[in-house]
């Protein structure tokens, strides 16, 4: 996504960026892949590098986001600290749960596969001093230490991105067609067939949606 690339819109991400303060809702970085056109999930062509877009769907019991407590299909959680005074940030905690997902189009499904590179926009924005009363326990749980060496206390930040059920969806990457029961035959005398996106040797990378703009 070449490399296997998806891209995934109205993500829900909480963010706090490398040392500022990241405003509600910025954009993402977006990939010159966004100018490839779209193709119906039904007209895909076995191993055809393609971009499909729709909305996720689970395939799995939803997991519970470790600082927001979201219901979602996957997230990845990213927490820096100072280490208690100083000015070098060192990450502390990253954590990473995505189960493969669906993505459904007005004319069929697709089914995708991990590794995933998370690249989302943010949902939220917290500081060092504006964090959420949830991230002293789970770093209690984790193990991470709250106060420095000399007892001074740790400044933290973190991303948090969360892939939730029915976010906008484009993937761009190399399709696979298997005969599955779950997919669609194209003619009463073929099999049902259902379109697949793995990362292998690449990472499937998440990002923004194409949102026209």
């Amino acid at each position: 996504m070449q490399e296997l690339i998806v891209f995934l819109g109205a993500l829900a991400v909480v963010a706090a960026g490398a040392g500022l303060i990241v405003p509600f809702r910025r954009r993402a970085q977006r990939g010159p892949l966004f100018g490839v056109p779209v193709t119906p999930i039904a007209a895909i062509a076995d191993g055809a590098d393609v971009r499909i877009q729709g909305r996720a769907v689970a395939r799995a019991p939803l997991r519970t986001s470790p600082i927001s407590r979201r219901d979602c299909i996957g997230f990845r959680l990213i927490i820096d600290s100072d280490g208690g005074g100083g000015d070098a940030w060192h990450r502390v905690v990253e954590q990473e749960e995505f189960d493969s997902f669906v993505v459904r189009d007005e004319t069929g499904e697709a089914v995708l596969h991990g590794p995933f590179e998370i690249k989302l926009d943010p949902y939220d924005s917290r500081s060092e001093n504006n964090l959420p009363p949830e991230l002293p326990a789970f770093l209690e749980s984790e193990g991470v230490p709250v106060n420095g060496s000399f007892g001074i206390a740790c400044r933290f930040r973190y991303v948090e991105t969360v892939l939730l059920p029915g976010d906008a969806v484009s993937a761009f990457g190399r399709a696979t067609l298997e005969i599955d029961a779950a997919g669609r035959s194209r003619s009463p005398r073929e099999p049902p067939l259902l379109c697949h996106f793995k990362g292998r040797e690449d990472a499937v990378v998440i990002a923004g949606a194409d949102d026209g703009s």
